[in-house]
């Protein structure tokens, strides 16, 4: 403590003593709610909205849904390097199967399958994958064969690789379930690539969107520009079409089917 002393020569003194005038106490009590709402949050987990929609093949044409698909296997006996565009076929034949195991459904056939998974990007380096589609061997239009030999000799239907699907009948695929809401993830274009997993020897087979054959070079080209197709997705219909890169809508009738072609390795 300081000890001062003022002596009376009769004029009047005035002593200014200073006090704290900001108040920074003032708000700490809300601050302090809202640290305390936030960590209860992080514990609980907070709320998100992860309802699934939906969406459906976009009508054409007077109302129509059916969506076409048309997957071209190229045989494994055949080099690619003087491929022509008649050497690709749909059929599974191409991929090994006789039609005997397709027609009787061996197990290395019913297990094959394909798939198609959707990124939201076609580059390559930083695409995530979000969703993906089968489509069983079980499903598909099919073509008159002959399973057996002489006197064992039968013509019956066999499955191909050319899929139509609608709300009935083959209709594994057609749907495209996806969150409801945008909040949480808040994309509505896809980029589809397509795989078919051979049972049979255990590899899968990925297809491109142009033939490697109508390519000049087979090998080195843009792996963006020819494996994948777009996805559109509407959410104020939820309805789904499908385009080409350019930006053309594909599978919309027989004549326009989705084209998968067989990518073979160098």
């Amino acid at each position: 403590m300081n000890n001062y002393r003022f002596p009376n020569t009769g004029i009047e003194r005035q002593i200014q003593i200073p006090l704290e005038q900001v108040w920074d106490n003032v708000g700490r009590d809300d601050l302090i709610d809202q640290y305390e709402q936030e960590v209860v949050e992080q514990v609980i987990n907070p709320i998100e909205d992860f309802e699934v929609a939906r969406f459906e093949h976009k009508p054409y044409g007077g109302g129509l849904t059916k969506i076409f698909y048309d997957f071209e296997f190229f045989p494994n006996s055949l080099p690619i390097s003087a491929a022509t565009l008649s050497q690709y076929s749909t059929n599974y034949t191409a991929e090994t199967f006789t039609y005997d195991e397709i027609y009787y459904g061996v197990n290395s056939f019913t297990q094959s399958f394909f798939k198609l998974d959707f990124y939201d990007t076609p580059d390559t380096e930083t695409q995530q994958i979000y969703l993906t589609l089968i489509f069983p061997t079980q499903q598909g239009q099919t073509i008159t064969g002959q399973t057996g030999s002489g006197a064992n000799a039968k013509i019956v239907d066999i499955k191909t690789p050319n899929f139509q699907l609608d709300y009935v009948g083959d209709k594994e695929g057609f749907f495209v379930y996806w969150l409801k809401s945008r909040e949480y993830i808040n994309i509505d274009e896809f980029y589809m690539s397509a795989k078919f997993f051979n049972a049979k020897i255990g590899e899968f087979v990925r297809f491109m969107t142009t033939p490697q054959a109508s390519m000049g070079s087979k090998f080195t080209f843009n792996k963006s520009d020819y494996f994948y197709q777009k996805v559109l997705l509407d959410y104020n219909t939820y309805e789904y079409e499908v385009q080409t890169l350019q930006g053309q809508r594909i599978g919309d009738s027989v004549t326009n089917p989705i084209k998968w072609y067989e990518y073979v390795n160098p």
